[in-house]
């Protein structure tokens, strides 16, 4: 597909303001759809489907997908997807968003998609709460930075970096490179008896909680899940006290990335 002229057609010109940048070469829709490793048990969801270049070879391999696209210029384009493509002209959040304090599991096992870069940090919060099977994702190279830093998605993620994608790859040419990433989710802290890391964890998925309750209900959590003792609030009062954490931070809501680093030292196996 010459992406240039397929929209030409429709009279459609790309906007940037709205993250429209389209990948045009094949080869690497092969490698991402590759990666996915789908099978016709897998429903996929991607976000921002655009001209549906990389929808179409999704269809050919999962059982369903499931395709979001809020921009309805682009419907000329979609129409044509077979008929296991179920699209949405709307905003994805209110169908992604995932309420409450426990991991669910959605309808779609697996995300595939090339993200519009406004919807990416949203959605990797929302991430956290997510039972899946696969997530590959095609992301700006800057924000790979920001998912090995950022203390809350550090705190659940690895992202292996499977290819990188020259920004000349895409029309029209964005300011960035990109890279396409196997989102893959650590290992349970429960079964690798990593303190730290579930403390992290459950700092953020009860966020609305002061740290310093938050990491003493982690603490009683803990050992009852991994060790069956049974830990009284005072002696995981204790345990947090002997760690040092500034009185600041513990008196505070988990918002700053400086709490997950010192809890992941802290605490540390």
């Amino acid at each position: 597909m010459d992406i240039q002229e397929e929209l030409k057609k429709y009279n459609i010109i790309p906007d940037p303001l709205k993250d429209q940048f389209f990948l045009k070469d094949k080869k690497i829709v092969d490698e991402i759809v590759r990666f996915a490793d789908l099978s016709k048990d897998d429903i996929v969801l991607e976000i921002g489907a655009g001209t549906g270049f990389l929808t179409k070879e999704l269809a050919k391999r999962a059982g369903k997908v499931i395709v979001f696209e809020i921009d309805r210029k682009f419907r000329p384009f979609l129409e044509e997807l077979p008929r296991n493509v179920k699209v949405y002209y709307e905003d994805a959040w209110n169908y992604v968003q995932l309420h409450g304090k426990y991991k669910k599991r959605k309808e779609y096992n697996k995300v595939i998609s090339n993200l519009p870069y406004s919807f990416i940090e949203p959605f990797f919060h929302n991430l956290t709460f997510l039972e899946y099977d696969k997530v590959i994702l095609l992301v700006p190279l800057k924000f790979l930075k920001k998912i090995k830093e950022n203390g809350v998605f550090a705190s659940f993620f690895k992202a292996k970096v499977l290819l990188e994608v020259p920004k000349e790859k895409f029309y029209p040419v964005p300011r960035n490179n990109s890279v396409v990433v196997d989102l893959l989710k650590l290992d349970d802290p429960v079964k690798t008896k990593n303190l730290g890391l579930f403390l992290r964890q459950y700092m953020y998925q009860h966020e609305g909680q002061l740290v310093k309750n938050s990491l003493m209900e982690g603490i009683i959590k803990y050992k009852r899940l991994v060790y069956s003792k049974k830990v009284t609030k005072n002696e995981a009062r204790r345990i947090i006290q002997e760690k040092k954490i500034d009185k600041d931070l513990l008196e505070s809501h988990p918002k700053s990335p400086k709490i997950y680093k010192i809890v992941e030292e802290r605490f540390a196996a």
